[in-house]
């Protein structure tokens, strides 16, 4: 039985300000549930919400071929249900039943403080890595293990230093053209959606590029970090070739960390569930934290192929 307590709100309906208001008093708030990330990082986005936005879930949603269907965009890990409280797992599960009947087909990654135990709905397990920066740099140097302390060397002694980074489109151009081969199902239409999203956060002093650069200036690896909640995003991040032999994001990061260390910030790197890239990120001293995915297909088989 659907809870009547859950409405369907429209894009144009949604109370952006009480909205927001909602996920900033999330103990597991985050960045990318915050309209103005939502706003620009998706062409269309609704919500269900309990009460006066006691509880709210955003519903990124598309069409295509007449199939309306929810899905997780792109540089959007996690999104699920948010409230001042910690969602009790009924809570989330009728959250999910009360994704409208439209909606075929639900691929959605909730937060780090959703359990859903729904049965209708396949349940899968994901991992992120976080980082507590409020301790001494020292203290967070001592978690590194040995192959991270020696890329940072590594990176020293090529030469290889640190500098923020304004230009958005060649931060852009940079990160296209190195994750084309890992991530060819991220086209260009999600590439400027991000720069829209960039262009807020560093005007709104929400975010900021590192980039690394070699001894002839050329930039060989950057990361756009995003915060919000005490949490600072590792996104968009890649290498070419130059500064993957050079190891220039070993050093990006430690700068990063150096920068910012004492805040009552935690470091989140958005993954992973690759066990190569797991590796890199617990070499910072990085924890393993689990959220969670569901599915849901009520397309007849014929249409089961359906992709966002």
């Amino acid at each position: 039985m659907i809870n009547p307590e859950i409405r369907f709100v429209e894009n144009s309906d949604i109370d952006r300000e009480r909205w927001d208001q909602c996920v900033a008093n999330s103990p597991f708030g985050i960045v990318y549930a915050y309209s103005w990330y939502l706003d620009r990082i998706c062409p269309h986005w609704d919500a269900l919400v309990w009460g006066n936005y006691l509880y709210i879930m955003p519903l990124v949603n598309n069409s295509k071929l007449g199939i309306r269907y929810v899905y997780q965009p792109f540089f959007t890990q996690q999104l699920g249900v948010f409230s001042n409280f910690l969602p009790e797992p009924e809570i989330v599960n009728q959250f999910l039943h009360a994704i409208p009947e439209r909606f075929r087909l639900t691929d959605m990654n909730l937060n780090l403080g959703n359990v859903p135990t729904i049965s209708s709905f396949k349940i899968s397990q994901n991992t992120t890595f976080h980082l507590e920066l409020h301790q001494s740099l020292t203290g967070i140097r001592s978690l590194y293990n040995a192959n991270t302390r020696r890329n940072i060397q590594k990176a020293v002694q090529n030469k290889v230093f640190i500098s923020q980074v304004y230009d958005i489109p060649m931060f852009l151009k940079f990160t296209q053209t190195n994750l084309k081969d890992k991530s060819p199902e991220v086209k260009s239409k999600h590439y400027l959606a991000l720069q829209k999203a960039i262009s807020y956060a560093l005007y709104n002093q929400l975010g900021e590029i590192y980039g690394a650069f070699d001894s002839g200036n050329n930039l060989i690896a950057a990361v756009f970090f995003v915060g919000s909640n005490q949490k600072v995003i590792y996104l968009a991040a890649s290498s070419n070739t130059r500064g993957t032999e050079q190891s220039a994001m070993f050093l990006l990061i430690d700068t990063f960390i150096q920068n910012n260390i004492g805040k009552n910030l935690m470091l989140d790197f958005e993954g992973s569930n690759i066990p190569g890239v797991a590796r890199f990120y617990s070499g910072f001293g990085a924890l393993p934290q689990r959220y969670y995915s569901v599915h849901q297909n009520k397309l007849p088989n014929l249409l089961r192929l359906i992709k966002k």
